[in-house]
């Protein structure tokens, strides 16, 4: 989507080099001079591509989520299932996969709800975020790393943790805000 807010820009690229490379994200360093001041500006991008997640809403009222031990943050925390986009996929087929390798369900319907870019200082992450209906109960399959439980939660209640404060990452703060505001009716 470009308008006149958000489009591309015209620094000049001047050099780039991959400061670090691992499994899951590459680190380059970059030089841009901006035309219209002339100033070279260093940055730092985190590559890390695109990821997808998705809002699994039950017949009975109730989103399905995952606790999950988060490093980064030290914390274990309540989120929806997610996970990168592999090679050849659309986000929605990486979706679909997710949801069942992490929860055990496969949805009837899926919906787009946005794309969200939850680091542009730094990052090219985007993650799209889906509704999952008329789940259907199947098995899991975690990677090997993968620690989580999954919990069901009544949408009342998380509207609660959401008022509250409860809920505190980026990408379930702007589905289940998108989702109160546009698909709760």
């Amino acid at each position: 989507m470009e308008n006149e807010y958000y489009k591309p820009i015209d620094y000049e690229l001047l050099d780039k080099k991959t400061a670090y490379k691992g499994k899951r994200i590459t680190v380059e360093e970059l030089h841009y001079k901006n035309p219209r001041t002339e100033q070279i500006i260093y940055r730092e991008h985190v590559l890390a591509g695109h990821a997808a997640v998705i809002i699994p809403e039950t017949d009975d009222g109730e989103f399905i989520m995952i606790k999950e031990p988060r490093t980064p943050i030290g914390k274990t925390v309540i989120a929806f299932p997610a996970g990168m986009i592999e090679e050849g996929e659309d986000s929605e087929e990486g979706a679909l996969r997710e949801l069942e390798e992490e929860t055990g369900y496969r949805a009837g319907k899926i919906k787009k709800l946005r794309d969200v870019y939850p680091a542009i200082g730094y990052s090219n992450e985007k993650v799209t975020i889906f509704l999952a209906k008329d789940l259907v109960k199947t098995h899991r399959h975690l990677d090997e790393t993968e620690d989580i439980d999954v919990i069901k939660i009544p949408i009342t209640e998380i509207k609660q943790m959401l008022d509250n404060g409860e809920i505190r990452t980026s990408s379930e703060e702007i589905g289940l805000l998108h989702y109160f505001l546009y698909e709760d009716k």
